[in-house]
């Protein structure tokens, strides 16, 4: 019965599937003519030829294999026989001959082997520390939506921190099969780690502002200047010169997303006068006459820009409409009158309300210098 034997294996490669068919139409052509139905039912007298050899393979004939699924290209399965001989024999008159048959396993289809990991890019946005992460897939392969990625981590990210994507439970063999079966591929990698870069970042250190973004805050503390000069002055109060003599920058030491993470300080020296008239008492030999002099004051002024940005190609991102002027204010007493100046008198009073007040929650690095 050997000969009428044969096994198929289908399916790819590691996941294979066999079945065994029996050859019933050639074993009854070659045999039908020999086999008759001899049994004590009255069936006998009616069925010879070809219906008794159907009978006999249908009551007497079968076997099974010793694997028939997960298998791959070189495996050995057995194809054991499960006859019944007796019967065979009592009612038909035959004896069957058969041995077990070990058949290699071959012909199985190799899968694909892809890199699920080629096209998806990881696309972050934001503020480092703060940046969030997103998957893109570019890939147009069919099984391309059909991968479930998934992030360790997408959110609070920084540059230099890595962010791995991998493909869940895909070395389980029910996932293995699906997209053996599905899409004939399997994976040349479950899991990829993404380092985080390029994210826009919280200015830290004054060495990283570009000369042509500290030159434009320097040109609105100027301005800024000017405009209350004029606005806010009196007459007979003038604005003589306006320089800067450096910054200040303060780095929050615990960032937190939509505070205030960093602010910077343009200290600027203030040379002002106050014109003073004088007059002198009338006598009997002069009349009374006026005289002016100029009363220099000198103290200092403070334009603040808050959450500078540095992007990842160097330039830095800065509101230069939106900034802050000192609220603190001073009196001096010039030619009898008193005069209130917007500013700090000196630069210990202007270091103590713009660093030292904040100093428990930011640090600075200054650049400031006396004239």
């Amino acid at each position: 019965m050997d000969a009428y034997l044969t096994v198929e294996f289908s399916g790819y490669d590691t996941i294979g599937t066999a079945a065994f068919h029996f050859d019933e139409e050639s074993f009854c052509a070659d045999y039908a003519d020999k086999i008759s139905y001899e049994g004590e039912e009255p069936l006998g007298e009616l069925v010879s030829g070809e219906v008794a050899c159907e009978i006999l393979v249908q009551d007497c004939i079968d076997g099974e294999l010793s694997e028939v699924s997960e298998l791959s290209n070189g495996d050995t399965v057995v194809f054991t026989w499960d006859c019944d001989d007796a019967t065979a024999e009592r009612d038909f008159g035959v004896r069957l001959d058969y041995e077990d048959v070990s058949i290699q396993v071959i012909g199985l289809e190799a899968a694909d082997v892809v890199d699920p990991f080629e096209d998806v890019e990881l696309v972050v946005d934001g503020i480092a520390p703060f940046g969030e992460a997103t998957l893109v897939n570019h890939s147009s392969a069919p099984y391309a939506g059909d991968i479930p990625f998934e992030m360790d981590t997408y959110e609070n990210l920084d540059n230099g921190a890595t962010v791995t994507v991998s493909i869940p439970q895909v070395d389980s063999d029910a996932m293995r099969t699906y997209y053996l079966q599905n899409y004939g591929i399997s994976f040349s990698q479950t899991e990829k780690t993404y380092p985080v870069e390029g994210l826009t970042t919280y200015l830290k250190s004054l060495s990283e502002i570009p000369a042509d973004a500290m030159q434009e805050m320097q040109a609105r503390g100027e301005d800024a200047i000017r405009a209350e000069a004029a606005q806010d002055w009196g007459e007979n109060v003038t604005l003589t010169a306006a320089s800067c003599l450096g910054s200040i920058l303060l780095t929050a030491k615990d960032m937190d997303d939509g505070s205030v993470n960093n602010l910077i300080y343009l200290v600027y020296q203030i040379e002002s006068s106050v014109t003073v008239q004088e007059e002198t008492e009338a006598t009997e030999d002069a009349p009374a006459v006026t005289t002016e002099r100029q009363e220099p004051v000198t103290y200092f002024y403070t334009v603040m820009f808050d959450n500078l940005l540095l992007n990842a190609d160097g330039t830095v991102q800065v509101d230069f409409g939106d900034y802050d002027v000192p609220s603190e204010r001073f009196t001096r007493e010039i030619g009898g009158s008193r005069y209130r100046f917007r500013g700090f008198e000196d630069l210990d009073a202007m270091f103590r309300e713009c660093v030292t007040v904040n100093i428990d929650r930011y640090a600075y690095e200054s650049s400031v210098t006396a004239a």
